[in-house]
């Protein structure tokens, strides 16, 4: 501002000469001899004469001088113009002397925690590598300080200054004092009356701060464009309690004082609430009135609830496309009875045509064959369209872990027909993971992975991984196809050696399996596997139980292990709904050479529910049991070991099942254990969930009955990630009973399979 102001100065002060001056030879008609320019360093000559109008030869006035000021200040360029005049024979030769404004050759922000420069970047208007405007650089300031407050910073304070670097280059640093963000202190819900409080912050996005829960989440933290949602929210809640005339205002906000805090106020005005009258369905000609209304959550009589209009819509919609009209549209119309405080619903259909797929395109596809993707289609060329096999498609190729996106889109080609556009967008199936991890079993691992998941795009899985721990070495070789010739049928092998330190034992196992399975129905199948395997028990503690001390030395187990499993969940990896269950009988015999002769018997479980706000619910049950044949015992290495992070969380490996006086394990001949999860996401683009989960157990031993008040109970909370180079979980549990001698809570972390 200082050198604007001396400019100005300056030219006031020149023009008065000039004007003198010209006054003084007004009557010689004095004539302009030459023009010169001086002090010009980045700004070329020629870009300033261009810019004048005063030529050698016109006649040199006051008025023509203070113009040529004025063009050149107009260029943008300079802070400061004076005019030099000296008198010669052949006229007055003028110099116009010019000082440019400074250069700024880098813009920086300091101080900024909160907002990132590329963010700070994109709102200022000026810009490095150019001549610096003054009111520019405070225009500038005011953007940044704007964005701070629309993020809640309201008491941030931003200053430019000019730093010279060199004497050619100069710094425009914003000095940014960011402050505390102001936080939501109170939430006020001015006319309501029908509904608690804490029922309509549960679904809003403004949210009260609370002090340690804030500390890790956003919540009290304003969010200005989240209000307008934050309305139609409120105004869910009481749709869906009946209150049909439900008004909810713009909300107020009001600062404190030192802009720390918001009260923010909500009007609301409710009315009364109203019931559900006549529930009618218009326009139905594929359907019976009948065969649509069964299955209906909507009954006359009931408190009025938008959610379960949406919910019905979706039945319709769905009941239509399973059967071919793919464009169904069900247009609700809710009739108000204001005298009976009752409300009409009417479902209007407009059924359309049948559909039919006419062509199935896919694409996306470089490495994955068309064939590994149509098998998992549930709809082929001239099938009447179905959108629960549409649906059903996209979990199946979901499912298949080998593009980041599906997409499965009918599109209209003729009034009763459709392309169905399949495109995908493939990611790397190939993964080579070195890493590490810890668990009560095998305490701290080294781990080596390689997997391909889809073999030169045909599907096939192949994967070699090496364990090295404390407890434990594990050496893996499978190959899978999941589609033998594009078959319903499925071929597995798998060899691999395992040494595990169980502490009472050492275990040696060296083995093969070769498995076929086979689909049943969309959700159903089964497989049945023939098993070889080598055992050598080594190493008991002296006082291992007589059980354990006889079976020391070498035996063979072969046989088969058979499973029967129906899995409905939507994307196995992290599922959101259905469920698995699944029966498992493993044979041991010694018609087939091996020296081990036992049965065993495992039935497994889970429920997946799904939430608001992609909160989801789980509940797993497990029970299993495993028996000797003709008098002989059970193999070491078919026993139960309860405790664990795949089994009961809070406990160590093996410790929630039998347990010798002297602390070695026995492991359990039967197993009976329930868990609780309950998943709620941290970040969904990085797929890292966290898990509140409460384990209820217990191994059991040879003579002991299962009795259900003898189960072991556990509680504690994990974190999941769905990394790239597979399912990690971290898990912290307690033992709520502990005994005497055992850990208070056991954490776990481990690679490669979640629960």
């Amino acid at each position: 501002m200082g050198r604007l102001a001396i400019g100005l100065v300056s030219v006031v002060a020149v023009g008065l000469c000039v004007l003198f001056a010209g006054r003084s030879h007004a009557q010689d008609n004095v004539k302009v001899a030459s023009i010169e320019l001086r002090g010009n360093k980045r700004i070329e000559e020629p870009a300033i004469r261009g810019r004048l109008t005063l030529k050698v030869g016109d006649s040199y006035s006051a008025e023509t001088i203070r113009t040529q000021i004025r063009l050149i200040y107009e260029m943008g360029f300079f802070e400061d113009v004076q005019i030099e005049a000296e008198r010669m024979p052949a006229g007055v030769a003028v110099t116009f002397v010019v000082r440019e404004k400074p250069f700024i050759t880098e813009i920086v922000f300091d101080g900024n925690q909160n907002l990132t420069d590329d963010k700070l970047q994109e709102k200022i208007t000026i810009r490095s590598q150019s001549f610096l405007d003054q009111q520019q650089a405070k225009e500038s300031a005011e953007k940044v300080r704007l964005a701070y407050q629309e993020d809640g910073y309201y008491n941030a304070q931003v200053i430019p200054v000019i730093q010279t670097l060199e004497e050619e280059r100069k710094r425009l640093t914003f000095f940014i004092k960011e402050g505390d963000r102001a936080k939501v202190k109170t939430v006020i819900f001015e006319g309501m009356k029908a509904i608690r409080k804490k029922e309509l912050l549960k679904v809003m996005a403004t949210r009260e701060w609370v002090f340690l829960l804030s500390k890790f989440t956003d919540a009290g933290i304003l969010k200005r464009e989240e209000l307008n949602n934050d309305i139609e929210r409120i105004k869910e809640v009481y749709l869906n309690k009946g209150y049909l005339n439900i008004q909810v205002g713009a909300p107020t906000l009001e600062l404190s004082e030192d802009k720390q805090w918001f009260t923010v106020t909500f009007p609301i005005v409710e009315g009364e609430p109203y019931k559900v009258g006549e529930v009618g369905i218009r326009g139905n000609t594929v359907f019976e009135e009948a065969e649509l209304r069964v299955g209906s959550k909507i009954t006359p009589g009931e408190t009025f609830q938008r959610a379960k209009i949406r919910d019905e819509i979706t039945r319709l919609t769905e009941l239509y496309g399973g059967k071919g009209y793919a464009f169904t549209d069900v247009t609700p119309s809710v009739v108000p009875d204001s005298q009976a405080k009752t409300a009409a619903i009417l479902f209007h259909i407009k059924e359309g045509d049948l559909i039919r797929v006419r062509e199935i395109h896919i694409t996306g596809n470089d490495k994955t064959r068309d064939n590994v993707i149509r098998r998992e289609l549930r709809l082929d060329e001239q099938d009447v369209i179905d959108t629960v096999a549409i649906k059903r498609s996209f979990q199946r190729l979901n499912n298949l872990n080998f593009f980041e996106t599906v997409e499965i889109l009918p599109r209209q080609v003729e009034p009763d027909k459709v392309d169905l556009d399949v495109k995908v967008k493939e990611k790397p199936t190939g993964q080579f993971s070195i890493g590490g991890g810890f668990s009560t079993l095998d305490q701290f691992t080294a781990v080596a992975d390689i997997t391909e998941g889809n073999l030169n795009g045909r599907g096939h899985m192949v994967r070699v991984r090496g364990q090295l721990g404390q407890r434990r070495t594990i050496g893996l070789i499978t190959f899978r196809d999941p589609y033998l010739n594009d078959s319903l049928t499925s071929g597995q092998i798998d060899i691999y050696r395992t040494i595990t330190n169980y502490t009472t034992y050492q275990e040696d196992k060296s083995g093969a399996s070769a498995t076929l399975g086979r689909w049943f129905s969309e959700y159903a199948s089964g497989s049945f596997a023939l098993v070889a395997e080598t055992l050598n028990f080594s190493q008991p503690q002296s006082d291992a139980p007589a059980f354990v001390v006889q079976q020391i030395g070498k035996q063979t187990t072969t046989g088969f292990r058979s499973s029967l499993s129906r899995d409905s969940r939507d994307f196995y990896l992290d599922p959101r709904s259905g469920m698995r269950n699944s029966l498992n009988v493993d044979w041991g015999t010694k018609f087939l050479g091996g020296t081990n002769n036992f049965y065993k018997v495992s039935v497994d479980t889970i429920k997946f529910w799904s939430l608001p706000f992609d909160l989801r619910h789980s509940i797993r049950g497990r029970f299993g049991t495993v028996e000797g044949i003709g008098g002989r015992p059970i193999p070491l290495t078919e026993r139960y070991f309860v405790g664990g992070i795949n089994t009961m969380r809070g406990f160590v490996f093996g410790r929630a099942g039998p347990v010798a006086p002297s602390g070695s394990l026995l492991g359990a001949s039967k197993e009976l254990i329930f868990n609780y999860d309950f998943i709620f996401p941290v970040s969904a683009e990085a797929k890292l969930n966290a898990v509140i989960f409460f384990d209820y157990g217990r191994g059991f031993d040879d003579n002991e009955k299962l009795v259900l008040g003898d189960l072991r109970k556990a509680a504690g909370l994990e974190g999941r990630w769905i990394s790239p180079f597979g399912p990690l979980r971290v898990a912290y549990g307690l033992n709520l009973e502990p005994k005497t001698g055992e850990r208070k809570g056991a954490f776990e972390f481990s690679v490669g399979s979640l629960f």
